[in-house]
């Protein structure tokens, strides 16, 4: 049988019949491996029958083992749908061993990917679905370490990857949705650990260089305490003074995911804070971070207004940081702080 003839087969279930029985399946599920083995460059192929094997549709029994070898072989020829299902079955276990440290690999590589992607401005791409997986190996503690702050940043951004994606009518988003929202409430129930600890570092380089887009600026304005703390607080404004239209690029993790045009940040272990009008809010339209000296830059017409040199840095949400540092501060600006 000829490619055409079986690729008609092989898609009739996805494509022409309404109500596929499993013979249908099974029909599809032999093209396929044809196909597969006729066209071994062609990732689309093993990509299905890892699907019609992993939900069991041509038999009517799940195939975990088939379904992974199906799976490597389409994440192999770089499709991101057998790269992401192969991940969560080697988290899982499934089909195999558990192999959570090159799952993590798979999901860290993807994530990057697919946030290009989104970026781009492909928003019906897997971004979301990634950065839920992030935010939940963060907040379970699997293959990474344990950071409810961590998993809220890539939370927020699965959120705002899956409202953009909307029109696009994913199947399954509700789903994601809902996993997103129960994960969010249970990252907002702080444990112990996070009570004491006060404070959650980022560094404030993982802020991206477009942090501050050509057609706006930012009013940036520094509080110090006497106890090493600052408040760092970032207003968004187009040169008429009015809110521009796109959200705020912010820090968690360096991506669009805070709907707001602010957002404050707490520190503490600043070296250095400086700007050129102490106790005054400094507007900037450019931010560059200096890896070597761990320096942070913010420019007005190319012209330095503002250094940060250290610190760690801490999301302003109630429920994750010691509500102590707003009552301590002074307002204290331009100092240097040990």
């Amino acid at each position: 049988m000829d490619i055409k003839a079986l690729e008609t087969i092989a898609w009739a279930p996805y494509e022409t019949i309404q109500n596929p029985t499993r013979e249908d399946w099974q029909k599809s599920y032999d093209a396929l491996t044809q196909l597969a083995a006729k066209n071994p460059k062609e990732g689309s192929y093993p990509n299905t029958l890892g699907y019609l094997c992993y939900y069991g549709r041509h038999t009517g029994e799940r195939n975990y083992e088939e379904a992974r070898q199906w799976f490597e072989k389409g994440a192999k020829l770089k499709m991101i749908e057998s790269t992401y299902k192969l991940a969560d079955m080697l988290m899982n276990g499934q089909g195999g061993p558990k192999d959570e440290k090159r799952a993590l690999r798979y999901y860290v590589f993807l994530y990057y990917y697919c946030r290009d992607e989104f970026e781009s401005g492909k928003y019906e791409s897997k971004f979301a679905d990634l950065a839920l997986r992030l935010g939940r190996l963060h907040h379970e503690g699997a293959a990474v370490y344990q950071n409810d702050m961590e998993a809220l940043g890539y939370l927020l951004e699965a959120q705002y990857a899956l409202d953009k994606r909307k029109p696009f009518d994913h199947y399954g988003d509700q789903t994601v949705a809902k996993n997103i929202q129960s994960l969010i409430d249970a990252c907002a129930q702080p444990d112990e650990k996070m009570q004491n600890s006060h404070y959650y570092g980022v560094g404030l380089g993982r802020i991206p260089k477009w942090f501050i887009n050509p057609d706006h600026h930012m009013i940036f304005t520094i509080q110090t305490a006497e106890d090493g703390t600052a408040r760092l607080e970032f207003r968004r404004r187009n040169p008429e003074g009015k809110k521009p239209n796109k959200v705020l690029w912010s820090v968690a993790p360096a991506m669009k995911c805070f709907m707001t045009d602010f957002v404050v940040l707490y520190a503490k272990n600043i070296r250095l804070i400086w700007n050129i009008h102490p106790g005054k809010a400094v507007e900037c339209d450019r931010y560059e971070y200096d890896e070597k000296s761990n320096m942070h830059l913010f420019y007005l017409d190319d012209e330095i207004q503002c250094r940060l040199m250290g610190g760690e840095y801490v999301l302003a949400m109630d429920e994750f940081f010691y509500t102590g540092i707003k009552e301590s501060l002074t307002g204290k600006d331009g100092m240097e702080l040990q």
